[in-house]
């Protein structure tokens, strides 16, 4: 049984305050600075595994721990790379013709199944490390649903993320061009429909697309060393990747873009949004086109190819690598990769050890199994901040969040408003928070970045911490608004989702038991001695129930900085 099941609505007033004192002890001195300050023991090998799927995955259960215990890490992660991915698309349709109701126009044009189907797959697919990346890759080349246009079309996003997860351990360039041409991409940077020069008329090829391809997807705005830090001109200063000549000759390549299937023309709306762009010879510009470095795509051969010549060059740039891997680096390990590490990375990219250039997956093993995602922790540029929205989802697919239908139809929208973040919902092109982001203070002073700061503030704190109580102390714990599903389809009740906390009810009699067994599926053996010893205060306290002391201790380490920063 769930703790709270029974009687635990009747005493929220007591859990509350019992959490409260806890809050303020950690806060003052008990576990409110840095989660290591207790010169911490080696982690053992389990802690380690634990530790390793917390960077991996979107949060991992005893069973996927033992797993890769039994495993290895570098067998577990050939088994990920091996399995195909688990497409939202599909889970989508399939929801939608579910429980979709056609009388309600606006559930076949919102992100509702969309993020429906997000769900099912983050939770049911057995592709971790490709979902986990996939979702890393979103975050680094943006599309959103914020943007009016993409919001009434979730199959687009839908397909967008797909394209994401199929090419999360394949080739660079693929990548590139399969984003550059993804109609979803197209509509949120304006390279759709994007015409031709008619200096009559004062038309020319829109720039938006040009600029943040460089900037933002491949080379960024300096030119790099191969470890990532920034290659200086003789009088100490960064010398700029490109200029806006640059900018103005890739907007020449990126015309004649447009839709393909039925009712598409160039210029109209209508068409596939989850089948690649299309090239309209007649509204390309012509002519030759000075990309980078002097190279020239020439004159006179067909759009479609001006565009992978494009991409080519850019995927070949020497800063991807470094570029790409230091990202990469900051979405799965640590914001502060040493430039030894992103060298490392950034060599593999160069070349996978087989004269291939570009081979994601063979990145993705490096950040992984490198010597410095695998030491233990507790230097002070390890780790980062996990972001908000991930400590939620962390926390249903830890304790094996289910239904009695087996659904996930979790909406997000309010979720995402409160807390600040749901994939897929950037309100930029520049994701929730950018690479180089360091708050005012200690962190900024050391010379350290920690970019999910940016999207965390007292509210996502109070609302992840009243999330956490809803799932762990409120029935029922979550439905989908069933208003919006077609009516008969399911009952609301159904849709219920608990976590199931048996195997940590079975220990609440035995405190240590217990804290050790959480301290390993959460904070993989790093939770402090202060930290511990205020949640074994208030668990030990005699007005708390025994079957309570599981949830009160979840909720306690979830709101910790053990838990909080991912070391």
């Amino acid at each position: 049984m769930r703790p709270g099941a029974t009687g635990a609505p009747a005493r929220p007033a007591l859990v509350l305050a019992l959490l409260g004192q806890a809050w303020l002890a950690c806060s003052d001195g008990g576990g409110g600075g840095s989660p290591q300050t207790d010169s911490p023991e080696p982690l053992t090998s389990v802690e380690q595994s634990s530790r390793f799927l917390a960077q991996a995955t979107l949060g991992a259960s005893m069973e996927d721990i033992e797993r890769v215990e039994a495993l290895g890490f570098e067998s577990w992660i050939a088994d990920q790379l091996a399995l195909p991915p688990s497409r939202h698309a599909e889970a989508l349709e399939r929801l939608r013709a579910a429980y979709g109701d056609p009388a309600l126009q606006s559930t076949s044009i919102s992100p509702q199944f969309r993020r429906y189907a997000w769900w099912d797959r983050v939770m049911l697919a057995p592709d971790l490390l490709r979902q986990r990346v996939a979702l890393a890759l979103s975050e680094i080349f943006v599309v959103s649903e914020q943007m009016d246009q993409l919001f009434i079309r979730p199959d687009a996003v839908a397909s967008y993320y797909d394209m994401l997860l199929e090419n999360a351990f394949g080739s660079y360039e693929e990548l590139l061009l399969d984003v550059t041409l993804h109609p979803a991409m197209g509509v949120y940077l304006s390279h759709l429909n994007n015409d031709r020069s008619d200096a009559a008329i004062g038309r020319f090829p829109d720039e938006n697309y040009a600029r943040e391809v460089m900037q933002l997807f491949s080379i960024g705005l300096f030119e790099l060393e191969p470890d990532g830090r920034l290659r200086l001109d003789p009088n100490g200063d960064p010398i700029p990747t490109y200029s806006n000549f640059e900018i103005t000759e890739f907007a020449k390549v990126f015309t004649g873009l447009g839709l393909q299937g039925p009712g598409a023309f160039f210029g109209g709306r209508n068409g596939d949004y989850t089948r690649p762009l299309v090239m309209y010879e007649a509204h390309h510009e012509p002519g030759p086109k000075q990309l980078l470095g002097g190279f020239t795509i020439p004159a006179g051969q067909s759009g479609m190819q001006d565009v992978e010549d494009a991409i080519a060059h850019l995927a070949d740039h020497p800063n991807v690598g470094p570029f790409l891997a230091r990202r990469l680096i900051q979405r799965l390990v640590k914001s502060n990769p040493s430039p030894e590490y992103v060298a490392r990375v950034a060599a593999v990219f160069d070349d996978d050890g087989s004269g291939l250039r570009g081979n994601l997956g063979a990145v993705v093993r490096e950040i992984l199994l490198d010597p410095e995602a695998r030491r233990d922790p507790g230097e002070e540029d390890d780790g980062f901040l996990r972001e908000p929205f991930l400590r939620w989802v962390s926390l249903l697919r830890t304790f094996d969040a289910a239904s009695p239908s087996g659904e996930y139809l979790i909406e997000g929208d309010s979720v995402g408003f409160l807390v600040g973040q749901h994939p897929m919902a950037s309100p930029s092109v520049f994701n929730f928070f950018q690479p180089d982001f360091a708050p005012n203070g200690p962190i900024q002073q050391a010379g350290l970045v920690a970019p999910e700061f940016q999207v965390t503030s007292d509210a996502s704190v109070i609302w992840i911490a009243n999330l956490a109580t809803i799932f762990l102390f409120n029935e029922p714990a979550f439905v989908a608004g069933a208003e919006r599903l077609r009516p008969g389809s399911i009952d609301p009740a159904d849709l219920a989702i608990t976590l199931d906390l048996s195997d940590e009810i079975a220990l609440a009699t035995d405190v240590d038991a217990l804290l050790d067994r959480l301290d390993l599926l959460l904070t993989y053996g790093t939770l402090s001695a202060a930290s511990r010893e205020s949640i074994r205060e208030l668990v030990e306290d005699p007005l708390l129930p025994a079957e309570l002391r599981p949830a009160v201790a979840i909720h306690l380490i979830l709101m910790s900085p053990d838990y909080s920063v991912l070391d």
